[in-house]
């Protein structure tokens, strides 16, 4: 018997988890100043809060969180400042895209973008 696809509850909550989870890793990215560090976390921290089950079900809020995860991986990572500015752009691409139905969210992901200007990125 083929298994069921997840319910659209599960997706919004492991969505919301891998933010979190990504927010925890920024904590422990030691190549960037304490304070940018702390910063970062704390938008994605943040941006996984304010992506409700509500503010999921529009395609491109889901596109701004799962854009914002690969930034986030990026960062940790430390790839390189090509990949880098390329996955700010498409956060900024997805904010865009998601400005009407997720305001708030795409608020967080601008101010993200901001400051990976003000690191240089």
């Amino acid at each position: 018997m083929p298994e069921e696809p997840p319910s659209q509850g599960t997706a919004d909550r492991s969505i919301q988890t891998s933010l979190h989870a990504l927010a925890q890793v920024l904590r422990e990215a030691h190549h960037l100043e304490p304070e940018s560090q702390e910063a970062l976390a704390n938008l994605v921290d943040e941006l996984s809060k304010a992506l409700t089950p509500a503010a999921l079900a529009s395609s491109e809020t889901a596109h701004l969180a799962t854009t914002a995860a690969g930034l986030a991986r990026a960062l940790h990572q430390e790839a390189s400042p090509s990949l880098l500015a390329a996955a700010k752009e498409r956060l900024e691409q997805a904010a865009l895209r998601a400005e009407t139905e997720a305001p708030l969210a795409t608020g967080i992901a601008r101010r993200m973008v901001d400051l990976l200007a003000d690191l240089g990125i």
